[in-house]
């Protein structure tokens, strides 16, 4: 896509749907006639863009375009939105894309994903990411789906409308992203430190060290920065990893040990917290097939 301004898109929606696969589902290789954006709201999904491998967590959404063949499955169940589009048509009519979907052989997973760059005066440029996260997706996204679905009276329109909602969404969104990007490259250090070792007992001295700055300082640039206190992030890490290892069947006591947590109790208070769940309760959910909605 040659680069454009904001303002001067005339997207399309071609499809929009919310599917949930009841397994590992493969699509296979794919070259897709238009462009699309896929967001996982549950379960995971892998997605290889030419030679680019990415593994779409719960939360998160994907690029690829027509000039990019892809290689996409979920993992397991996975519930998640699928939205077809064109960046710029004169017609807001949607013009289904399956039966111009080609089917590929996986040694045409060749070349570097496609990203688009848009121009937002007087802002500068913001590259598309194949890969991103940003809130306030699932909204939007559901009433993309019911107007499509209805196709009730002015319903291409309606979907061209909400369709710019979103792409604004997203690179205001990722614009913000790229200047919290650059000033907090002066905790990265810090922040570096703690994911790599989320189950070390850290200092806000030693973490204030890692960076340059006196302990009281850098828990306020921290604050500023991130919006969480240096001990809320580590903790917020350590869920993370817990989230993963609950998955691959570690045992409540050694996944607590490992991440530092004093007790299993606060791990299990700190989780439910955090997640809404209990360990077991997440591990449950998390492998435990769920009806089709």
């Amino acid at each position: 896509m040659p680069m454009r301004t904001l303002d001067d898109l005339m997207p399309t929606v071609n499809f929009a749907s919310r599917a949930k696969t009841q397994g590992d589902t493969d699509w296979g290789v794919r070259i897709i006639p238009d462009c699309q954006f896929l967001y996982v709201v549950s379960g995971h999904a892998r997605l290889f863009v030419g030679q680019r491998q990415y593994l779409i967590h719960a939360g998160e959404c994907a690029y690829f375009d027509s000039e990019s063949p892809h290689w996409l499955f979920a993992e397991g169940i996975t519930d998640y939105f699928s939205v077809h589009f064109d960046w710029h048509q004169a017609s807001s009519v949607p013009v289904h894309p399956a039966h111009r979907i080609q089917l590929a052989d996986r040694e045409a997973l060749i070349g570097e994903p496609i990203n688009p760059v848009l121009e937002l005066p007087p802002y500068g440029e913001v590259t598309l990411p194949t890969l991103f996260t940003v809130s306030g997706l699932e909204r939007i996204l559901t009433r993309i789906v019911i107007e499509y679905e209805l196709e009730q009276p002015g319903f291409a329109l309606t979907l061209r409308g909400l369709l710019m909602q979103l792409l604004s969404l997203i690179f205001r969104q990722l614009l913000d992203k790229g200047a919290r990007l650059q000033a907090s490259s002066r905790i990265e250090p810090a922040i570096q430190a703690m994911q790599e070792h989320p189950g070390k007992n850290w200092a806000v001295s030693e973490l204030a060290s890692l960076c340059g700055y006196h302990p009281i300082h850098f828990a306020k640039l921290f604050k500023e920065e991130i919006g969480l206190l240096p001990k809320q992030y580590i903790i917020a890490e350590r869920i993370k990893g817990a989230k993963r290892a609950l998955l691959h069947g570690g045992k409540l006591e050694t996944i607590s040990e490992e991440l530092g947590f004093t007790s299993i109790h606060y791990f299990s208070h700190q989780f439910k917290r955090l997640t809404g769940l209990t360990p077991t309760e997440f591990r449950m959910y998390g492998h435990s097939p769920k009806p089709v909605e």
